[in-house]
C-alpha cells in the first residue's frame, strides 16, 4: 500500500530560516527526557489482560500522527509531511540478548492493533535479522530498556542529515510518591522540530495516559 503525503514549499514555510539553518551549517537534533503519568493506563491494562509494551506503542502512534512536525521527511529532494506514520518497535530475543525491529500498522481501535501486533511478534519470534521486513518509508522509531528507570537518556546518530523521523525510547516504570512514573526520551532533528512542539506532542500522549479507557 503506497503512503500519501503533502509536499511542503520550504521558500515559503514559517519555519524557512530554521530548516536551512539545522539541516545545513549547523546540522542539529536535541533530545530529552519526560516521565509519564501512568497511574490511570497501568488498572486499564491489567483490567484488559494487555501487554504493556503494545499500548504505550499505540498510545504513542495515536500521539504523534496529531502533530504534523513528527511525520516529515525528505522525498525526491523535497520536504514532505506523510499522512499518517506507522511504528517501527524493537522487540529483543532473550536467547540471543539482540533485537528486531518490526512495523505493525496501527490504524483501528486498541484491540485491534494489540491483535496484530501478537501476530507480528509471534511470526518473527524466532527470526533473530534486525530487520526481518522492510521499515515503511513513513514510519518513526520506538525502543524499550524495560530493565532500567533513567533520568535522561541520549542518542547519539553519526550522521541524520535528512532523517527526520523521531525516535522513543521507552524505560522501566516506578512508583513515585504514589504515582506510577514512566521515563520517556525523545530524540527529534531540530530542523523540523522545536521544544514547542514536542511538549504539544507530550501533553497529547500524557492526555491519552491519563484517559485510555477513551482512546
Amino acid at each position: 500500500m503506497s503512503s500519501k503525503y503533502q509536499t511542503i514549499n520550504t521558500e515559503e514555510w514559517k519555519r524557512k530560516e530554521h530548516f536551512a539553518a539545522y539541516r545545513g551549517p549547523v546540522k542539529c537534533g536535541f533530545s530529552l527526557t519526560v516521565k509519564l503519568d501512568i497511574s490511570p493506563l497501568i488498572p486499564f491494562v491489567k483490567k484488559q489482560s494487555y501487554k504493556f509494551y503494545p499500548v504505550m506503542i499505540y498510545l504513542l502512534t495515536k500521539a504523534v500522527n496529531q502533530h504534523p512536525e513528527f511525520k516529515m521527511a525528505m522525498k525526491a529532494g523535497e520536504l514532505i509531511v506523510w499522512d499518517r506514520v506507522e511504528p517501527v518497535y524493537t522487540v529483543l530475543h532473550p536467547e540471543t540478548e539482540t533485537f528486531s525491529a518490526l512495523t505493525s500498522r496501527c490504524t483501528g481501535e486498541l484491540d485491534e492493533f494489540i491483535k496484530v501486533y501478537d501476530e507480528t511478534t509471534e511470526r518473527y519470534r524466532n527470526d533473530g535479522r534486525f530487520f526481518p521486513e522492510q521499515a515503511p518509508e513513513n514510519h518513526f522509531n520506538i525502543s524499550a530498556i524495560p530493565w532500567i528507570h533513567f533520568d535522561s537518556f541520549n542518542l547519539n546518530i553519526a550522521d541524520f542529515t535528512d532523517y527526520f523521523a523521531p525516535s522513543f525510547t521507552i524505560g522501566k516504570y516506578q512508583t513515585d510518591n504514589n504515582k506510577i512514573m514512566l521515563p520517556l526520551a525523545i530524540q527529534v532533528h531540530h530542523a523540523v522540530c522545536d521544544g514547542i512542539h514536542v511538549a504539544k506532542l507530550i501533553n497529547t500522549l500524557q492526555e491519552y495516559c491519563t484517559h485510555s479507557d477513551q482512546v
